[in-house]
């Protein structure tokens, strides 16, 4: 598709972005179940808030450093360009990719109809350097979402989960030290294909995966009425542990038929048939995702003054996580050496010192602010100690790689307060309406 038809040609106001988005998703959710018009994706993006222990930039800054040809629209919605090439002339040219809204100093929006693998690839990008990172929505909060949003929107409503487990780590006990060329590295695509694939299709496994090892990966979609899946979820989960790890799930549209996918990494694609409705679905994630995380870092610090030692420490309050199922040491090993190479998906950097067998302690440092982190890990889990003021997103990111990519079932607290409490969490604004 032209990218004219993709995006208006120098729209004069914001409302002319809506407006075509609008009539894409129209058309798309009049169509096939693979529809030929591009779907409208959006990405929560954070940057640090004043309490993040950096200063806060304009997004147009921010951008105009990652390669952008920035337009202002109005004072909080940017038109975002890029330079391409043609991959059959050569010839490069500058190109909409997408619109970013700001919602407050902390949290934009990216709003795109690029094609999946290409728009993951950008964001993966952007989140690797120091202003941004993504919205990590863990299991935890995905859960939580299932429980008061999606199962209450009535038991015959159509409803899609997906949970996803990659134990990338996972080592046999009698094998060798891990290949010197194994990579942990970000990847620039490692999620699901592209939308013509129903945006649930799996791919074909990363180089890491594709050796000589057979480790598992746990990936299970359920989709079916509401009621019946929320009359199997808790018993499935209870039996099998992969279960546990909640990767996406589809909320029903308020509008119509339809709905929104999110994922782990705060990305939201429209199956609805309306961009307003994707767009209020969205605030209201941005809503309940921004008060979690005033509440992580009130958590955190509000533990670390009440307990004398913690006081004491340098290292600030901890994050606790325990693995349900201890790592054999041949997999503890494996991800040691492997987990904190220069662009890892847990964005952290350190130099591990080694204690002992199945134990390792890291002087490191968070890579979206490159704040100090101290870290001790087990075969039975980690602590994490975060400095005071260190980002709230910090914790979260955490959470959902560890459940993601090393344990799936997984107790997790930060400073004495469960993780589970800390992201059930709603003030009084994170309500769903049909306002924007």
């Amino acid at each position: 598709m032209n990218n004219h038809h993709r995006f208006p040609p120098a729209p004069a106001d914001r409302i002319e972005v809506y407006r075509q988005f609008n009539g894409l998703s129209a058309e798309a959710a009049e169509g096939c179940a693979r529809p030929k018009v591009p779907l409208v994706k959006s990405f929560l993006l954070e940057h640090v808030g004043r309490n993040g222990g950096g200063r806060c930039k304009p997004p147009a800054r921010i951008f105009q450093h990652l390669g952008a040809d920035v337009r202002e629209i109005d004072s909080q919605f940017l038109e975002l360009r890029f330079e391409t090439e043609d991959p059959r002339t050569k010839q490069k040219s500058w190109e909409t990719t997408g619109y970013l809204e700001q919602y407050d100093e902390r949290f934009f929006a990216y709003y795109t109809t690029e094609k999946s693998e290409v728009a993951r690839r950008r964001v993966s990008r952007w989140v690797q350097e120091q202003d941004l990172d993504n919205a990590w929505f863990s299991s935890a909060l995905l859960q939580g979402l299932w429980e008061r949003d999606v199962s209450r929107s009535g038991d015959e409503r159509f409803g899609k989960l997906i949970f996803r487990h990659e134990s990338i780590f996972e080592m046999p006990e009698d094998s060798a030290a891990p290949e010197p060329d194994a990579t942990f590295e970000a990847p620039a695509d490692d999620e699901e294909a592209e939308e013509e694939d129903e945006e649930w299709e799996d791919q074909e496994a990363p180089p890491e995966e594709r050796r000589e090892f057979e480790r598992r990966k746990a990936r299970f979609e359920m989709g079916d009425r509401i009621g019946r899946i929320q009359r199997a979820l808790s018993e499935l989960q209870r039996t099998y542990p992969p279960l546990n790890a909640l990767y996406a799930l589809r909320i029903p549209s308020q509008t119509g038929r339809g709905g929104h996918d999110i994922y782990q990494t705060g990305q939201l694609t429209n199956r609805s048939g309306s961009f307003e409705d994707h767009r209020n679905m969205l605030r209201y994630l941005y809503r309940i995702y921004s008060s979690i995380l005033n509440h992580t870092e009130e958590c955190a610090w509000t533990a670390r003054d009440r307990s004398p030692a913690l006081r004491a420490s340098p290292g600030g309050a901890p994050l606790i996580i325990k693995f349900k199922e201890p790592l054999s040491l041949a997999t503890f090993d494996r991800m040691i050496q492997l987990a904190f190479q220069r662009r890892n998906r847990f964005k952290l950097w350190g130099q591990p010192i080694r204690l002992g067998p199945g134990k390792v302690h890291v002087y490191g440092a968070d890579r979206h602010l490159w704040q100090p982190i101290n870290l001790e890990l087990t075969t039975t889990g980690m602590v994490a100690m975060l400095p005071q003021n260190t980002c709230g997103n910090t914790f979260h990111r955490l959470v959902t790689t560890v459940q993601h990519y090393i344990s799936p079932d997984i107790e997790a607290w930060i400073g004495d307060k469960p993780f589970g409490e800390v992201v059930r969490h709603r003030d009084e604004n994170s309500e769903l309406s049909n306002g924007h």
